[in-house]
């Protein structure tokens, strides 16, 4: 029985596993490409403080995430029958042992998957950036309308006004 290169598994079985790596491959980068949307999507939801918007991008979010989980599980388990024992290897390092029609393939997803996933980071940064923003905004929105509702002007410890101290005040016109 053949084998393959620097493996104990036969050619046939590699080939398969390849071939599965690829597919897995390929719909990851696709879950990673309806992120990708979503980014946007989530940016516009914050820019126009649309909380209906913002709370279906999270959820459609998390399923996708979910889809990832599942994919990446797919993927480490298929890597690790190619690797046999050699513990946690780089992807780069699984594919430089397939055969060559395979490996260019493998080879061109797995840099299209890093790609996108650099794009998703700045997506994810822009949008950490987006939601700290608007949280100052709506923070100092809250602050003015405590400052113009509390007629003592009662701060806490932080120098802020605090509006949950009550003051109880009122004028007896009985007596």
């Amino acid at each position: 029985m053949k084998t393959a290169h620097k493996q104990q598994v036969p050619v046939t079985t590699a080939v398969t596993a390849f071939e599965q790596l690829d597919g897995v491959l390929r719909l990851l980068v696709a879950e990673h490409e309806k992120l990708l949307a979503l980014a946007a999507e989530h940016r516009r939801a914050i820019a126009q403080a649309d909380a209906p918007a913002l709370t279906k991008c999270i959820t459609t979010q998390q399923q996708v995430v979910q889809r990832i989980t599942g994919l990446e599980r797919q993927r480490q388990t298929v890597v690790a029958g190619l690797v046999k024992g050699k513990g946690q290897t780089r992807l780069s390092e699984v594919t430089a042992s397939a055969p060559e029609p395979i490996r260019k393939r493998l080879e061109s997803v797995a840099a299209g998957l890093r790609e996108l996933l650099i794009k998703l980071h700045q997506e994810h940064q822009a949008l950490k950036q987006a939601a700290e923003t608007l949280s100052m905004h709506m923070e100092g929105l809250l602050r003015q309308v405590c400052r113009g509702i509390s007629h003592t002007g009662t701060y806490a410890r932080c120098g802020a006004i605090d509006s949950a101290v009550q003051v109880v005040s009122a004028v007896d016109v009985r007596s």
